[in-house]
C-alpha cells in the first residue's frame, strides 16, 4: 500500500470515527441547552424536552452497546489493512489464526480459520467452537497458555497470547479506540494430529511388566504325591502362559511359585475391561483337595523398564498385603484393584511371624527410644497391640511411649486400669500434641492396627521419623509410607493383638508380659473376633492359649466389656431402624448419644444383624460431630471390604468400615445404597 493511499485511509477512518463519537455528543449538548431554554420559556414544554433528552441518552447507550462489537471488529480490520503487507501475510498465513476480545468473542481471523468458523451461523464465541476452552483458559497471568482441543477429527494445540492495544497503535492518533487500553487474545492453532497419533502409537507399543505369585502353592500341593504335584504345577504354568499368549505376552517362570510376564500396553485396557479373567481361570483348576488355587498379580507401567519393574514389584507387594487373589495395576501414583473376592485362608506356618519378630527386635535394639501409635478413635485392638509392643521394647531395655488421645478414644475404662498401675502412671501415655517432642533421628516409630496415613493418631510423625515399622491385619490401601523399614501386614490374622502376641513369643526369651497386658491383648482378640465366632483360625486360638498360660482372668476381661443398660437401650434403638436396602443387605442407624463408645456399639449391632436369617451383609451408621462412621459386616459371601473401599474406607472381606465427613446418617445410607446397587450391576459384590 502506497504512502498516499495509507494517508487517505487513515483520514477516512479518522473522519468516520470522529463522526461516530463526536456528532452524538455535540447533538446531545445542543439538545440539553434547548431543554434548559424551554424550561425558562414554558415549564410544561421544558418537561417534554427533558423527557426527549432522557430518551435520547438511553437510545444512545443502547446504540453504542449494540454496535460496540462491530466497532471493535472494524478497528481490528482497519489496523490489519493499515499494516499493509503484514496484514496480508497474516490473512494468507497457513496456520489458523484468530483475534478475540478478553471474553473470547471473535473479532477477526484469517482465511484458513474461516474454513472452520462460519460467521453467519451466529456463533461469536471461541468457547462455542472449541468446547475444551474455558473462561479460565482466556484469563491467565503467564506469557501464553496452551489448550489441547479435538475438532473435526483433528488434534490441535491452541496457543493463546495476550496483546495490549492502545491509542498509539494507530499512527498520528487519528483513530480513537473505544477503550483507553484494550487487551486482545491472539490464538494460534497448531495441528498436532500426526504428533498425537505417533505418541498414542508409541504409548500403545510400550511394554508393561507383570509379577505373578501363587498365593497358596505349598498348601495346595503339600498333600499330593510327586507326580500329582508336577501335574498341578503344569496346569498352573499352562493356564498363566495361555492367558498372556493371547495378548502377545511372554511369560517366564522364575521360581516354583513366581512368574515374570511382559506384554504391550495396548492390551492392558482389554484385560482391565474383562477384570483379569485369569483369576477365575486359576481358581477353576482341579486340585484334588479342598484347597482352591489363587494368585496375586502386580502389573507396573513406567516410562522405562526399570520404572515398570519397580511398579510391578510394588503392585505385587500391595496385592499380597491385601490378602492375595487379586490383580493390582500401578501406573505412577494411580493404582487399580481387580479381584480380591476370595476369603483369605490362614497359613498355619509361623515362619513369617518368626522372621518379622527377629527383624523387629533388630530395629528396636538399634534405637534409643520407641514411640508407638495406633489409629484415631482408638479401639481395644489398637490400644492392646500398642501395649504389647511397649512391653517388647521395655524387655529390650528401651524407653517406650504410647500415643493416646484420651479426649476421643472409646476405651477409657481400659486406660484407667493401666493408669492405676505404677509403671504406666509414670508418663508412658503421651498425647498427640506432645508426640513431636519424643521423636528424633534415633527414634523408632511403630504403627499398629492401621496402614492408612490419613487416620493415624498423629500422621505428621511419619515424616519426622526416619525409622517406621508397620504392624497391621487390615488389607492395605494404595497409600505408601516412604520411610518404612519393616512392614508386617497379615490380612488372615484376626486382629493386631493376635499378631503382636505371636511376635512377643519370638522377640526375646524373657519377654516378661504382665497379667494386665495379657488381658488387654486377649480383649483385643475377643472383640475383633466377636468372642471367637468370626475371623478365627488355628493361630488365633494358639495366641489366646499363650495368653491364658500367663494367668489372665477371662471372666474379668469379659466383665470389662459387658454392656451397660444404656448400651442395651442404644442397641435396641438401632435394631428398630434396621431395613433391607437391597435383598440380603441390611442397614441401620445407631444413636451416638447415651453411650461412651458409639462406634463400638455400632460394630456390635452390625454383628447382631448377621444373625438374622437371609442377611448377607450388614451396615450400621453412627454420626459423631458431623462425621458418620459405618461398620460393615458380612457372613463371607459378600466382600464388604470392596464396598467400604468404594466409599473411602477399607478392612477385611467380612469386617470393614469407613468414615464420611460432613455427612448425616441418612445421607450415608443413601450413598451406601447407591454404591451397593452399582456394584451389584457390575457383579462386584461376590
Amino acid at each position: 500500500m502506497k504512502k498516499k493511499e495509507k494517508r487517505e485511509l487513515m483520514l477516512n477512518m479518522g473522519a468516520v470515527m470522529k463522526g461516530y463519537l463526536i456528532f452524538p455528543a455535540i447533538f446531545g449538548v445542543i439538545l440539553l441547552a434547548l431543554t434548559v431554554v424551554l424550561f425558562f420559556i414554558y415549564i410544561p414544554t421544558g418537561l417534554v424536552a427533558a423527557a426527549a433528552f432522557v430518551l435520547y441518552v438511553l437510545a444512545l447507550i443502547v446504540f453504542f452497546a449494540i454496535n460496540n462489537r462491530n466497532l471493535e471488529r472494524g478497528l481490528v480490520r482497519f489496523a490489519r489493512q493499515y499494516g499493509g503487507l503484514e496484514g496480508e501475510m497474516i490473512s494468507d498465513f497457513p496456520m489458523p489464526y484468530v483475534l478475540t476480545d478478553p471474553d473470547g468473542r471473535i473479532l477477526a481471523y484469517n482465511k484458513i480459520f474461516g474454513r472452520i468458523y462460519d460467521e453467519k451461523a451466529g456463533i461469536d464465541h471461541i468457547t462455542q467452537i472449541f468446547h475444551e476452552v474455558t473462561e479460565e483458559d482466556l484469563h491467565f497471568d503467564a506469557e501464553s497458555n496452551n489448550v489441547s482441543v479435538f475438532y473435526d477429527n483433528r488434534d490441535y494445540r491452541l496457543c493463546i497470547r495476550h496483546i495490549k492495544v492502545t491509542k498509539d497503535l494507530i499512527e498520528d492518533k487519528i483513530v480513537l479506540m473505544p477503550r483507553h487500553d484494550m487487551t486482545l487474545c491472539v490464538i494460534y492453532m497448531f495441528d498436532e494430529t500426526e504428533i498425537v497419533n505417533m505418541m498414542r502409537k508409541t504409548l500403545a507399543e510400550q511394554m508393561v511388566i507383570g509379577s505373578i505369585y501363587v498365593d497358596n502353592y505349598d498348601e495346595v500341593l503339600s498333600r499330593d504325591l510327586d507326580i500329582q504335584k508336577n501335574i498341578q504345577a503344569a496346569m498352573i504354568d499352562k493356564t498363566i502362559g495361555a492367558y498372556f499368549s493371547n495378548v502377545g505376552g511372554v511369560v517366564r517362570k522364575l521360581e516354583r511359585d513366581r512368574y515374570f510376564v511382559i506384554f504391550k500396553r495396548k492390551y492392558l485396557t482389554g484385560l482391565q475391561r474383562n477384570k483379569f479373567e485369569l483369576l477365575d481361570q486359576i481358581k477353576e483348576l482341579d486340585t484334588d483337595n479342598e484347597h482352591v488355587i489363587t494368585i496375586s498379580v502386580g502389573i507396573g507401567v513406567g516410562e522405562d523398564y526399570t520404572q515398570a519393574e519397580a511398579a510391578s514389584n510394588s503392585a505385587l507387594e500391595l496385592a499380597l498385603g491385601r490378602g492375595g487373589d487379586q490383580v493390582v495395576v500401578k501406573e505412577g501414583e494411580r493404582v487399580y484393584f481387580y479381584g480380591g473376592k476370595t476369603k483369605q485362608v490362614e497359613k498355619n506356618t509361623r515362619v513369617k511371624a518368626r522372621v518379622k519378630a527377629i527383624a523387629l527386635r533388630d530395629v528396636l535394639i538399634s534405637k534409643e527410644r520407641v514411640v508407638i501409635m495406633g489409629h484415631k478413635n482408638a479401639d481395644i485392638d489398637s490400644f492392646a497391640s500398642a501395649i504389647g509392643i511397649y512391653r517388647a521394647a521395655r524387655s529390650l531395655g528401651k524407653n517406650a511411649f504410647i500415643i493416646v488421645n484420651k479426649g476421643t478414644n472409646t476405651i477409657q475404662p481400659v486406660i484407667e486400669q493401666f493408669l492405676a498401675d505404677e509403671e504406666y502412671a509414670m508418663g508412658v501415655f503421651i498425647s498427640p500434641e506432645q508426640a513431636e517432642e519424643f521423636v528424633n533421628q534415633n527414634t523408632a516409630l511403630v504403627i499398629v492396627d492401621v496402614n492408612r496415613p490419613e487416620i493415624f493418631e498423629c500422621p505428621d510423625l511419619v515424616q519426622e521419623t526416619p525409622t517406621v515399622v508397620l504392624i497391621d491385619h487390615h488389607l492395605q490401601s494404595g497409600d505408601k509410607i516412604d520411610n518404612l523399614v519393616l512392614s508386617y501386614v497379615e490380612p488372615t490374622a484376626s486382629s493386631a493383638s493376635e499378631m503382636v502376641t505371636e511376635l512377643l513369643q519370638y522377640i526375646t526369651d524373657s519377654i516378661g508380659l504382665r497379667k494386665l497386658e495379657a488381658e488387654a491383648l486377649y480383649g483385643g482378640i475377643i472383640i475383633d473376633t466377636d468372642s471367637f465366632t468370626r475371623n478365627t483360625g488355628v493361630r488365633t486360638f494358639e495366641a489366646a492359649a499363650y495368653l491364658r498360660k500367663i494367668g489372665i482372668d477371662i471372666q474379668a476381661v469379659h466383665n470389662t466389656f459387658r454392656d451397660t443398660l444404656d448400651t442395651i437401650r442404644v442397641k435396641a434403638a438401632a435394631l428398630e431402624t434396621a431395613e433391607e436396602i437391597i435383598p440380603g443387605f441390611v442397614a441401620a442407624v445407631s444413636p451416638s448419644g447415651g453411650v461412651f463408645n458409639p462406634t463400638v456399639v455400632a460394630a456390635q449391632v452390625a454383628n447382631d444383624l448377621l444373625d438374622i436369617k437371609g442377611v448377607k451383609a450388614s451396615f450400621v451408621m453412627t454420626t459423631i460431630s458431623g462425621r458418620t462412621y459405618i461398620s460393615a459386616r458380612s457372613i463371607g459371601d459378600t466382600n464388604v471390604q470392596l464396598v467400604m473401599e468404594r466409599m473411602g474406607g477399607g478392612g477385611h472381606l467380612n469386617v470393614a468400615g469407613c468414615q464420611l465427613e460432613n455427612t448425616s446418617s441418612d445421607e450415608a445410607k443413601k450413598i451406601l445404597a447407591a454404591t451397593l446397587r452399582k456394584m451389584l450391576e457390575e457383579n462386584s459384590l461376590v
